[in-house]
């Protein structure tokens, strides 16, 4: 989990930096601190980046966007993120409700500075984190996430059918059980996500979600999976199948 801190006051936001950190530490969470402020790098790294992430953002940014419509912003890469208000403008709450960001929490500035007084309301906020991180890590299904240009795509295995590589192109072409997606990505790289289920990564052009597979000709070389596809291999290659199978008999 990627942790932001983001106040353009800096004496603030080092303090900030230091104190929740040390709870974070406390609570053993597993994170990254980002060195990110600025909501244009903030939004860069989400981007580039994968989530739940948590965010501690003082309403009153004097930037381009203020912390209310960076978190709204932030909510198109990050839907599942943990928003933390960190504000002296109490007033503003009905605000930040209004624009559906979603808060987590609010920590008053009014006891910045006052460790006796500040740190139990970061360590509040850090104990529904920890236990909303709990839920969400129990429930959450394997999926697929993938960067390619402006498109952001994730997909859960379980609909995976295949994926095929693309010839003489850096491209693969994903069937899912309800419609195919073409991206800019290397199929290796691809299936370096694809090892939750039953993915069958041997072939060098495809992935094959096994869970799919309605019939094996080992003869011809044909699959047949569930979508109604028929992909055919050389006999060669369709004996790497065949082997697997014969491992799990």
């Amino acid at each position: 989990m990627k942790v932001f801190i983001s106040d353009d006051q800096e004496q603030q936001r080092l303090w900030l930096n230091d104190i929740i950190t040390k709870q974070l530490d406390a609570l053993h969470f597993n994170y990254e601190l980002v060195s990110a402020w600025q909501p244009a790098d903030v939004l860069a790294a989400v981007k580039n980046g994968g989530g739940p992430n948590l965010y501690f953002l003082d309403i009153v940014l004097q930037r381009e966007i203020n912390g209310i419509q960076l978190a709204s912003k932030i909510r198109d890469y990050d839907p599942d993120g943990f928003v933390v208000y960190v504000t002296i403008r109490d007033d503003m709450m009905p605000e930040t409700l209004s624009a559906m960001t979603t808060p987590t929490g609010f920590i008053s500035k009014a006891n910045m500075f006052d460790e006796t007084k500040f740190v139990p309301q970061v360590q509040q906020v850090l104990e529904v984190v920890k236990k909303r991180l709990v839920t969400l890590e129990r429930s959450a299904e394997p999926t697929l996430t993938l960067r390619s240009g402006a498109l952001l795509l994730t997909l859960k295995l379980k609909d995976i059918v295949y994926c095929e590589k693309v010839h003489g192109l850096r491209t693969t072409r994903i069937v899912t059980t309800s419609q195919s997606y073409v991206v800019h990505k290397n199929l290796n790289t691809i299936k370096q996500q694809l090892t939750a289920m039953r993915f069958f990564n041997e072939f060098q052009s495809y992935a094959l979600n096994l869970e799919h597979v309605i019939t094996v000709d080992f003869n011809k070389g044909v699959i047949s999976m569930d979508n109604r596809d028929h992909l055919t291999f050389s006999r060669g290659t369709i004996k790497k199948l065949k082997a697997y199978y014969q491992t799990q008999e």
